[in-house]
């Protein structure tokens, strides 16, 4: 990874100019910088500009944009689609495969002082909401979109991987009327954190077993549900004993490599497990649910801002970014 000086980015029609105000750092971006494995095989092509996750102020729009003007205030969707396969017709642009554009990846993203993006992409920002506050707005809605999946009102959860995502996570799965919320990490501080936050039961992985845990806890049972952050083989086995018959297990943790059920037949198929996942937010459905959310004020979301830099310490903040369990948080100088 360079700083570079670049021109200004040039909109189409249908796209808008923003300046950026502030911007986040995601473990998806901290990837990219290591180029891990999972980046190297996606076969981006070379330079891009990172970063997916900010609010900034229309300074630009183009002649067919429709609804915005200069001086809006908004942040962004990652995913650009095409709106017009049969995926997004049928109520799944969030996962459009007609060459869907990323931000951050395949379209120049927003660690940078302009970014121009497709009005399709554009999300209006509450005055309620701060520029710091809506350059999360993006996590918040995916852990939104994990949570509804695992369909929490009046039944128990498990949340494994207490990250940013993994805390917002238990907020909302609280205020969505979970009766139960177990919290698994290996990091006791951001396992203290979600108990803060509204977690019930805290599993240390390093110190307990997870299915032994939940079993004692739900009358041997088992969860109802689990959202899987962790991304890692052995903790998703032990999910897979730990939900009960006819559980849902929600994958949001990114594999490296190849993922292996221990148990297929018995664990998974005879239990009928529900397994999914997700990509990202549904277009524009999980965006409405986590503006309601946010606008009855019961959820803080500024409490998930852990440090604020600038742009230009960006090295600074990729070496602590695992020490937190908010987001870091890039000022660009106009907020």
């Amino acid at each position: 990874m360079t700083v570079a000086s670049v021109e200004v980015p040039e909109i189409g029609r249908s796209e808008v100019l923003i300046r950026v105000e502030a911007s986040a750092l995601c473990k998806s971006d901290v990837d990219v910088y290591d180029w891990t494995p999972l980046v190297e095989k996606a076969d981006y092509d070379l330079p891009f500009i990172m970063g997916h996750e900010f609010a900034g102020t229309i300074v630009k729009v183009g002649e067919d944009v429709q609804g915005y003007q200069e001086g809006d205030r908004v942040a962004g969707e990652t995913h650009i689609p095409c709106g017009h396969c049969e995926t997004c017709r049928t109520g799944n642009q969030h996962i459009c495969g007609n060459h869907m554009g990323v931000l951050g990846r395949t379209v120049d993203g927003c660690f940078a002082d302009y970014i121009a993006l497709h009005e399709k992409a554009l999300i209006r920002l509450p005055e309620n909401i701060s520029f710091e506050e809506g350059a999360i707005l993006e996590p918040f809605a995916t852990a939104m979109h994990a949570v509804s999946k695992a369909d929490p009102s009046g039944r128990s959860l498990l949340i494994a991987g207490v990250g940013t995502i993994g805390q917002m996570a238990v907020e909302i799965a609280g205020f969505l009327g979970c009766t139960k919320i177990f919290a698994l990490d290996i990091d006791a501080g951001k396992l203290e954190e979600s108990k803060r936050r509204g977690a019930d039961i805290l599993i240390n992985g390093r110190e307990e077993d997870l299915a032994e845990v939940i079993r004692r806890e739900t009358n041997g049972i088992g969860v109802d549900a689990v959202i899987d952050f962790t991304g890692n083989e052995r903790v998703i086995n032990q999910e897979v004993e730990a939900v009960k018959i006819a559980g849902t297990i929600v994958h949001v943790g990114m594999v490296e490599g190849t993922l292996t059920y221990q148990n297929f037949m018995y664990g998974v198929v005879y239990k009928e497990l529900i397994v999914t996942g997700i990509f990202g937010r549904r277009m524009y459905e999980t965006w409405t649910e986590a503006m309601n959310i946010l606008r009855t004020g019961k959820i803080d979301l500024g409490s998930f801002v852990a440090k604020k830099r600038k742009l230009d310490e960006f090295d600074k903040a990729v070496e602590e970014f695992s020490s937190y369990s908010g987001r870091i948080v890039f000022e660009h100088g106009q907020s």
